[in-house]
């Protein structure tokens, strides 16, 4: 009796063991540099070996690895991509589009050997009849910015067509917005989109809100803007905020402003990211991290993930263009001093308490608080409206010098206490997540730097973000709200934002080629 008693306890350890260990999966997310110079045909193949040495680098240690948005083949050399398949991909079977590019075999093929999920984007030729010329934007073809999911064996078992375009010309949109999901064998289902689609509801929100997805994944080609939509900041809040795991896959051009990957579990926070903050040259690196099946379950990090050096800041970042018409009050930079500050625009009012002392003898960042209602119009018709209040760093003593980076390295302003309560109305589609920021790294705030509570009252969400312990590096501390039914006419403020963004676009072609499309 005493040896059953035995192997039933050995039997039980053994099980609980086995649970624990089944309670994660392995993630990799690459920070990728395509590469720019060269003929369509040399970049196709030294993106798709760089894939190649990446995917082998996991050594089969993998269950899953995303690549980011337009870092492999672009509009002169397209693919067909079945939206799914039975058998691997890896080799030619009979009834197969002759249009699929041997590219994406040999990533089938990758998967297949390293027996690991894997999703690419890629520019899509569809097999689909062009209804008019005026619809066809590519010479007569459909193209799309596409991802696509193989399994461990390298079927297609997902596919999904961007629905928010951002500056891509030469790109078609499907009729309606795909919601694409695809189920794992180590029990989780994935929702996936594409860069821009995580700043709208459809198909972003819908994914986590209508179809309870959990874990998402995200191919990005990102902009960064300052103060509040730089790539990490805005994954690590959007994760935050939907409580859900999110794999952050980004292309690494710091030298055109983009560089931003990261797996983030919910309000456990970032378990890996990287933003390329200090050079001017992009990385080819995967980030590895061990994923909690359940994203509620995961324990809030105290490792902040920040190197703490401080070096000039290399990326090339976009600011804010409505900034002047923030209602906005400037912390006068004396130490030892602490405020109690009511700021309200339109519908939004937001209490502030913040404490702060300076270290050092000479100017370095200014700070504002500030409280913003507006629309931002990113391109066409395409618009957000927003409600945020924050604190933020400032250049100068101009408001427009708010999220422009300082290249004095004078006193620290040493944060003791930031508390926010912001009074946000409630309509039926919004997000309202933390947008923090610490410097020269460019990461947010890890959870157990900051507290986070809200409580319904009235017509209103009060929503309470704490700073829990001095902070010395501080660029941005605020809530950040995405309201997606309000859609205004445009503006100067909004049309200047749109220019703002275009210019940057042609000012930088040179550098990214057919990559920044996206």
């Amino acid at each position: 009796m005493a040896c059953l008693r035995r192997f039933l306890w050995l039997l039980s350890v053994s099980v609980s063991f086995a649970a624990a260990n089944n309670a994660f999966y392995t993630a990799g997310v690459a920070e990728y540099r395509p590469e720019i110079m060269g003929t369509s045909q040399h970049l196709l193949e030294s993106n798709l070996e760089g894939y190649l040495k990446l995917i082998a680098s996991a050594n089969g240690t993998t269950d899953i690895i995303v690549f980011p948005e337009a870092t492999l083949n672009g509009v002169l050399t397209l693919t067909a991509v079945p939206q799914f398949t039975e058998l691997s991909l890896c080799e030619e079977q009979p009834g197969d589009d002759t249009e699929i590019a041997p590219f994406l075999r040999r990533l089938a093929c990758a998967a297949r050997e390293y027996n690991t999920y894997l999703v690419v984007n890629v520019k899509e030729r569809a097999v689909e009849e062009c209804p008019s010329e005026s619809t066809c934007s590519n010479g007569g073809q459909v193209v799309y910015n596409t991802n696509v999911v193989f399994d461990r064996q390298g079927a297609v078992i997902s596919r999904y067509r961007k629905w928010n375009l951002y500056l891509e010309h030469s790109t078609n949109r499907t009729e309606f917005p795909e919601l694409a999901t695809f189920a794992t064998d180590f029990g989780v289902t994935f929702g996936h989109f594409i860069c821009f689609d995580m700043l709208f509801y459809e198909p972003a929100q819908d994914l986590v809100e209508r179809l309870g997805i959990r874990h998402v994944i995200v191919t990005k080609m990102f902009n960064s803007e300052l103060p509040f939509l730089t790539a990490s900041q805005f994954q690590q809040g959007w994760a935050w905020a939907n409580r859900v795991n999110v794999l952050a896959s980004g292309g690494s051009l710091p030298q055109a402003g983009i560089s931003g990957s990261g797996i983030y579990s919910g309000q456990g926070g970032a378990l890996a990211r990287l933003m390329i903050s200090d050079a001017a040259e992009g990385e080819r690196r995967l980030l590895l991290a061990r994923v909690p099946l359940n994203p509620e379950e995961q324990t809030s990090s105290n490792e902040t993930l920040e190197s703490g050096e401080m070096s000039p800041t290399k990326l090339k970042l976009l600011q804010q263009p409505e900034l002047k018409n923030f209602t906005t009050w400037e912390l006068p930079m004396v130490t030892g001093s602490s405020v109690n500050k009511r700021i309200c625009q339109k519908d939004l009012c937001c209490d502030f308490q913040v404490s702060w002392n300076l270290e050092g003898a000479s100017p370095g960042y200014n700070y504002r608080l500030g409280v913003w209602v507006g629309e931002r119009r990113y391109e066409e018709e395409q618009y957000s409206s927003i409600r945020l209040c924050g604190l933020f760093s400032c250049r100068d003593s101009d408001v427009e010098s708010c999220g422009l980076i300082s290249e004095q390295q004078g006193y620290k302003v040493v944060f003791t206490e930031v508390q926010i309560l912001g009074e946000f109305v409630r309509k039926p589609r919004r997000l309202i997540m933390p947008s923090t920021l610490s410097f020269p790294d460019l990461y947010a705030l890890q959870p157990s730097q900051l507290s986070w509570s809200s409580e319904e009252a009235d017509n209103v969400t009060l929503i309470k973000m704490e700073l829990r312990q001095p902070h010395n590096h501080l660029m941005t501390f605020a809530i950040y709200g995405n309201y997606f039914d309000e859609f205004a006419n445009g503006g100067s403020t909004t049309v200047e934002g749109s220019k703002l963004v275009t210019l940057l676009f042609l000012l930088i072609m040179p550098f990214t080629l057919t990559y920044l499309i996206r």
